[in-house]
């Protein structure tokens, strides 16, 4: 018996020695990434969403012309004598407009043709009628007085003894005519007006060709679109604008009103010798434009008309007289 239990032990011990031995189960392979220490990592910048602006090239802002500013109202170089008279000789000379001196200024057709006038000696007034000269006709009951006693920026002005020498203004064509019947003396015509202002040389202003400023006239500046003053100045303030003859303000400060009566083609038939203008009309002639007319209204040959019955603000006159009326006296 201990025989055959040593026996089945023995093969027991065979058998087992013979059986192959278990190998682990394999393992699934790990992704294993290996840092390679020789090269340099560098991170790539992350963008950001704020860009910066480029840069603009900023152009330089123009600067804008200034208009030129109005110089002082000039004062004048001497005194001024009331009811001072210049001779006008006796000559000929040409009327209406050269369109070789008119500058860029068109002639108009009423300034045309240009032609020749012969006048006999006379005077005239080298101020405008002032308010102190008219003022003496209305005390002696003679005139009517002005259709209103303000200026465009003066509430008082024709009774303001501070404006005693500036032009009457707020006055009729009958009123002027009125005025210098009363002092011995006429309306001039309109080529005795045209004389004064611009002499034998028959020049575009009364001081020459040159165009018009705030020193030559009370005006409206054409450089600068506004008035040199803007209301009316105190008689002969202006000596740089007077003409050949020595006559103030033949330019500006106020139209005047002359004896003629308008019509626009006259020059085609006026006569040669000391013309009066047309028989008849509706309308009276006025000269020399005013402190609110631009430099058009400058020009010596200009003309325009109102209704005898009109005034305002920027009308004005002045008186003539023959020279032989003149000598009598």
């Amino acid at each position: 018996m201990k025989r055959i239990i040593i026996f089945l032990l023995m093969s027991l011990l065979v058998l087992s020695a013979c059986e192959p031995l278990q190998s682990p189960p394999e393992q699934a392979p790990t992704d294993i990434k290996v840092f390679n220490p020789t090269q340099t990592f560098t991170p790539e910048p992350i963008p950001t969403n704020t860009s910066l602006p480029p840069t603009e090239t900023v152009e330089p802002i123009p600067t804008a012309t200034l208009f030129p500013t109005n110089p002082p109202i000039p004062v004048a170089e001497s005194e001024i004598i009331v009811g001072e008279r210049v001779e006008i000789p006796g000559a000929s000379f040409m009327m209406g407009c050269n369109g070789e001196i008119n500058g860029d200024l068109d002639c108009l057709d009423s300034e045309l043709p240009y032609h020749d006038v012969t006048l006999a000696s006379y005077f005239i007034d080298r101020y405008e009628v002032t308010n102190s000269q008219y003022k003496a006709c209305v005390d002696a009951g003679v005139c009517e007085a002005p259709h209103s006693t303000h200026s465009k920026n003066r509430e008082e002005y024709y009774d303001n003894p501070d404006y005693a020498l500036y032009p009457v203004i707020y006055v009729t064509y009958e009123d002027a005519q009125t005025y210098c019947e009363w002092a011995g003396m006429r309306l001039p015509t309109e080529a005795e007006w045209e004389l004064a202002a611009r002499s034998t040389l028959a020049k575009l202003y009364p001081w020459g060709n040159e165009d018009p400023d705030c020193t030559l006239a009370n005006s409206l500046n054409n450089l600068n679109a506004t008035t040199c003053v803007g209301d009316t100045t105190m008689v002969g303030s202006y000596p740089l604008g007077s003409s050949d003859y020595g006559v103030m303000d033949m330019a500006g400060n106020v139209w005047e009103w002359v004896a003629d009566y308008y019509a626009a083609d006259y020059y085609e038939v006026s006569p040669t010798e000391n013309p009066l203008g047309p028989e008849s009309g509706s309308e009276r002639v006025v000269r020399g434009g005013g402190w609110s007319g631009s430099w058009l209204h400058l020009r010596t040959p200009s003309r325009a008309y109102d209704l005898p019955f009109y005034s305002g603000a920027d009308l004005g006159f002045r008186c003539a007289m023959d020279a032989l009326d003149n000598a009598a006296d």
